[in-house]
């Protein structure tokens, strides 16, 4: 007998329910259901936001496919690419090489993942919300602050544990808002050093309201409750970056918290991103019955689908309950098909929308009518609870919620060692990477920007600069090799990217990577900490010499960055100068080009019309005009530079000159014999 193989994509409300409902539908002789979801479980995501707060256990909002599906076969691998043409989806198997597997009838329910870089330093320093381990990272890492708190003595360090950001003032930006809130200040009173004017809940939105889904009358509601319960709520605001130390918001303005969530920003699938089809808004485009369009045996649904609903003429909204109709009708039609019957459109009449905001208190709008307060709140959870997919399930959020109304959250939370690791971080002007006398942790390398090196003055009554850091570099090895704390601050000049080691990585890299225990080991001799003390009388010229006498102009011609290596190799000639600035404007410095860089673009045959911006060096390192001469010569000496660019301010990179080392060298001699010939010494 020839098996029909139907192939699901995805373990979300819309593959579950299509997978279910073909189960059920089609005969399991005659029919093969194979569901491939990267997660061996359904997560009910309309709950997670309750499993951060504690409200729930976070393993009861999830489903095992396996229980949940009998007869399907379910599949936890990684689908990496859809061939159309040959019905094929190609997978990656368990032992990590690509295999394929024929198809039918497929149906992509992938949905979106999570993409928060599109607002620098979101990706490094915020929680999403979108998976199971989201929720539960997220919860310990919220009584962890609380832990902190409670022991710190520091009182703007103890409120800036207890800020809690929000971003994103969708449904799960107000419910996971509504559950910190409540988690927090219900927690209270079980710590003996947290008052409720150190918690503070703040609440971001670009938008004039929150929840647009829903109608005026019902955000207002919410808005003024959430309020009253302690939540602040910022209205029309952007967020424009995330830092360690909390967020910047357009206009300037700069929100301090230990803790940030991003609710918003998704972005398609790789597997969808991958495919030809039509698209729209980063779905893929449908025909009214949910197939793709001309492909008669590919099918999308979901969160990854544009769909128009037959009902109103307007596409389906991304929310679970579009998803499930879309899964069950899509499996009816897949049935129709294969008996040779016509297909229908998509039809489906929203049943309303149901918010929690924290406090007992909810907003909804079920079947017409409109609800808001605790009778909301009960018809909220009464609902949820119905659509859970198991009676397992239920039973057991059922009675985390009943446990609630007797009993206090559980303040447990399991420590996780976050040494051992890698990672990126954005820090912005002024942000310090850390402080001196802070423990070392990490070893950092600059990936983008600039930073600074500070260390206390003798009178401890300031910082004096001792260098500058640019990409490339990488700082915090003495201390982890010496098993100290750190010695000196670092802090951002400019906006700031780094790659962040932690203490074990960097142990086994620099232990096993020769080229890096090199490298470290020129780094220490050259930033050893009795540099300048060896070197007295050379330290107190710097000290003494403001930085505008070693400043030489900047080399010229200046070139553009469109000009070719034919015009680069005439302006060396001309100029006679080794390095060259490049800049659009003239004015702003954006890369410098050595003669070094020239000839290797000229050997390397990529023609006459290559142009500067594709061989020079990007936003070069630089000192400002407000530096000190130490700081220029302490950088040249860390880097071994022959030259160094200055420029008026980090922020405009004004081109002011240049600093060469053969001229400042030579001004340190005359300074040097200059005082030998007025005591009477030597050198």
């Amino acid at each position: 007998m020839n098996v029909t193989r139907i192939v699901i994509i995805g373990g979300g409300f819309a593959g579950v329910k299509c997978a279910k409902t073909l189960r059920r539908r089609l005969r399991a002789q005659a029919h093969e259901i194979i569901l491939f979801s990267l997660e061996n479980h359904m997560v009910f995501s309309p709950l997670l936001a309750d499993a951060v707060g504690s409200s729930l256990n976070p393993f009861d909002v999830v489903v095992p496919l396996r229980q949940m599906l009998p007869g399907v076969l379910c599949r936890s691998e990684a689908v990496r690419h859809v061939d159309v043409d040959r019905s094929e989806v190609e997978y990656e198997g368990h032992d990590g090489q690509l295999r394929r597997i024929a198809y039918d009838h497929l149906v992509i329910a992938c949905g979106n993942i999570s993409k928060l870089d599109a607002v620098p330093g979101m990706a490094d320093h915020a929680f999403p919300l979108k998976t199971i381990g989201d929720a539960g990272v997220l919860r310990s890492h919220v009584l962890e602050q609380m832990e902190k708190a409670e022991v710190c003595d520091d009182p703007a360090r103890k409120r800036w544990y207890l800020s809690f950001i929000v971003v994103g003032g969708g449904y799960s930006g107000v419910e996971t808002a509504g559950e910190i809130n409540d988690l927090v200040r219900d927690s209270r009173r079980y710590f003996h050093n947290i008052r409720p004017e150190d918690i503070a809940v703040t609440l971001i939105h670009s938008r004039d309201q929150i929840l647009p889904e829903i109608g005026p009358n019902l955000r207002e509601f919410a808005r003024v409750k959430m309020q009253q319960a302690g939540v602040k709520i910022l209205l029309d605001t952007r967020v424009m970056l995330a830092t360690p130390e909390g967020i910047g918001l357009k206009g300037g303005d700069f929100i301090k918290g230990a803790t940030t969530v991003c609710t918003i920003g998704s972005t398609m699938a790789p597997v969808v991103a991958g495919m030809s089809s039509a698209k729209e808004g980063g779905r893929l485009v449908t025909e009214p019955d949910m197939r793709l369009r001309g492909i008669q045996n590919v099918w999308a649904i979901g969160d990854c689908a544009y769909i128009v609903n037959a009902y109103d003429s307007q596409p389906a909204s991304p929310t679970g309950q579009f998803a499930e109709r879309e899964g069950r009708q899509v499996a009816d039609n897949i049935a129709r098909a294969l008996r040779g019957e016509g297909t229908r459109p998509f039809y489906f009449k929203p049943l309303g929308q149901l918010c929690s905001i924290g406090g007992r208190t909810a907003v909804a709008e079920l079947f017409g009518a409109k609800l808001s307060g605790f009778l909301a709140w009960f018809a909220w959870r009464g609902v949820y609870w119905l659509k859970v997919p198991s009676w397992s399930q239920r039973f057991k959020v059922g009675f985390d919620w009943a446990w609630l109304l007797f009993f206090p959250r559980d303040l447990s939370h399991v420590k996780v060692n976050l040494t051992d690791r890698v990672s990126r971080a954005h820090y912005q002007s002024g942000d310090f990477v850390y402080r001196e006398g802070d423990p070392a942790t990490s070893f950092y390398v600059i990936e983008k920007g600039e930073a600074e090196g500070l260390r206390r003055t003798t009178d401890s009554c300031g910082e004096e600069v001792l260098g500058v850091l640019g990409p490339g570099s990488f700082f915090g090895e003495q201390a982890l090799i010496g098993n100290r704390p750190r010695a000196a601050s670092v802090r951002a000049r400019s906006p700031l990217d780094i790659l962040v080691l932690g203490r074990d990585v960097f142990t086994h890299m620099s232990g096993s990577l020769a080229p890096l225990r090199n490298a470290l080991a020129q780094t220490l001799t050259s930033r050893a900490p009795n540099y300048w003390q060896e070197h007295p009388r050379t330290y107190e010229i710097l000290r003494r010499i403001p930085l505008s006498a070693f400043v030489e102009p900047a080399p010229q011609p200046i070139l553009k960055p469109t000009a070719t290596i034919r015009d680069v190799g005439k302006a060396f000639i001309e100029s006679g100068s080794d390095f060259l600035y490049v800049s659009s404007d003239g004015v702003s410095l954006e890369g410098v080009v050595t003669l070094t860089d020239a000839m290797r673009a000229w050997a390397a045959k990529e023609g006459q019309g290559t142009i500067v911006s594709a061989f020079m060096t990007a936003t070069p390192i630089a000192v400002t005009l407000d530096d000190s001469s130490m700081v220029a010569a302490a950088t040249l000496r860390d880097r071994q530079l022959k030259w160094i660019p200055v420029v008026r301010d980090c922020q405009s990179r004004q081109i002011a000159g240049c600093i060469r080392v053969r001229t400042t060298m030579a001004c340190l001699l005359k300074e040097l014999e200059r005082g030998d010939a007025l005591t009477g010494g030597g050198t």
